[in-house]
């Protein structure tokens, strides 16, 4: 294998413009702590491989990194893999193949993680738009749904893996129109980037993959984001490791972004001033929101007054981590300019709106 990463930082204001009015949309990811590992058998020794590897995903996962497993703490933690497990089955996807389902304990395997002082990623995760051009024996082509569904199959199962969700063009009359086969496999990024915009993602993956005789496959693989792009050239991989480094160059860059380590102190907790709260329900809706996210310990009520509250939020965070996880939940829309309350209270540091 030839591998070869790219860190560059396209400073051309063109694409800056295009990026910035994506509105990044959140998702709901399911089955973080579950995991489904090919088995050979139900011996015991198959059983306790199975889990170990399991596990591992389930902490890939759930931090967003493969970095994670050089951790010593969480290499004690697979050698006890069995110990966190809830529940498993054994199932047959296809009449020769046996795979084991295991749903691991969300509370212990988190607590691996923060113990480590290792990141955690929230299950609200914003979609990855994927674009694809395939060079093979009908010439190149965009890898729509009806010509490449294996393909298309394979990504969407290494992106469930990977806990991050994925999304497809169309491929219709306005996305051929805002951009050719030519300029995907040229990786050409204004036409891609302005083509995006349709879809409001702000993470893209491009790909243009070139099939070879032996089943085997080489391209590149492209992958944008504001004013930063990542790339990686593989030969000759079969066709689930060629999908798997694409799918880990987004994965890596997003969970850099969006994961947040525990600072390991709550210190004096941070305070979130909250505007819009007009109603009970809104007030109560907004608690549960802010002690819904990971590495929130508890929020208390400091000050109540119309319909705004300000609360102190205890958390295993900083200002800015904590900012960046509410920013994917949706329902908080941050206020740079706002009123100030009475002088004698304490300032905010962070501010939002509620928008149920």
């Amino acid at each position: 294998m030839v591998a070869r990463v790219r860190l560059q930082h396209l400073f051309l204001s063109l694409v800056l413009a295009l990026l910035c009015p994506f509105s990044a949309g959140a998702a709901e990811v399911e089955n973080l702590y579950r995991a489904v590992v090919p088995v050979e058998d139900h011996s015991a020794r198959q059983l306790s491989r199975a889990t170990r590897r399991g596990l591992a995903q389930v902490l890939v996962k759930v931090s967003g990194s493969r970095e994670v497993l050089r951790d010593p703490e969480v290499s004690e933690a697979l050698d006890r893999a069995q110990s966190y497990m809830q529940q498993y089955q054994y199932r047959r996807p296809q009449r020769n193949t046996l795979e084991l389902e295991v749903q691991f304990d969300q509370q212990l395997v988190t607590e691996v993680l923060t113990q480590a002082l290792l990141p955690l990623w929230s299950a609200n995760r914003p979609p990855v738009l994927v674009w694809l051009v395939v060079d093979d024996a009908t010439g190149r082509n965009f890898a729509a749904n009806d010509s490449y569904l294996e393909l298309l199959a394979v990504i969407r199962a290494e992106f469930q893996r990977r806990g991050v969700p994925v999304e497809f063009p169309l491929y219709d009359l306005q996305d051929t129109l805002a951009v050719t086969v030519h300029d995907l496999w040229q990786l050409n990024s204004l036409p891609i980037v302005r083509a995006s915009r349709r879809y409001h993602n702000e993470d893209v993956l491009v790909g243009r993959l070139r099939a070879l005789s032996d089943q085997r496959w080489m391209g590149d693989w492209l992958y944008l984001w504001e004013n930063e792009s990542r790339s990686i050239t593989e030969y000759g991989e079969p066709l689930d490791d060629f999908v798997s480094s694409g799918v880990h160059l987004a994965a890596e860059a997003m969970a850099a972004r969006y994961a947040v380590a525990p600072t390991g102190t709550a210190g004096d907790g941070i305070l979130v001033r909250v505007d819009g709260l007009h109603r009970y329900a809104d007030y109560r809706a907004s608690l549960d929101h802010l002690e819904a996210v990971q590495l929130v310990d508890a929020a208390v009520v400091e000050y109540a007054g119309g319909d705004t509250v300000v609360f102190r939020v205890n958390a295993q965070l900083q200002p800015e981590q904590l900012q960046r996880v509410i920013a994917l939940k949706g329902k908080l829309r941050r206020l740079l300019q706002f009123e100030p309350l009475d002088a004698t209270l304490p300032a905010a540091e962070l501010v939002y709106r509620w928008s149920p």
